[in-house]
């Protein structure tokens, strides 16, 4: 069975790990070796939330996607951010 696109949404520790007293500064998630063109991985760690792409070859131009990605979460943030209340939609 192929599927498009992948997402996955994982918990991660809320203080920093460290592997043999080194601290680590980041950590991600993604499923590898599954049928899909587009996976995304979505983990928090230490109170950071890390977002991580994988992309078949050649399904998509990966800069591309990436620079949205940035932009859309951009917009977000702003929107979290801000002290006006969006309109309802009707």
């Amino acid at each position: 069975m192929n599927i498009s696109m992948g997402i996955t949404n994982v918990m991660g520790p809320i203080e920093q790990m460290a592997l043999t007293s080194h601290p680590v500064k980041g950590l991600y998630f993604v499923v590898t070796g599954a049928p899909q063109s587009l996976m995304v991985g979505v983990i928090s760690y230490a109170g950071k939330l890390r977002v991580a792409l994988m992309v078949e070859k050649d399904f998509i131009d990966p800069q591309k996607l990436k620079s949205h990605v940035e932009h859309a979460f951009d917009l977000i943030f702003k929107a979290a951010c801000s002290s006006e209340t969006p309109p309802l939609a009707n």
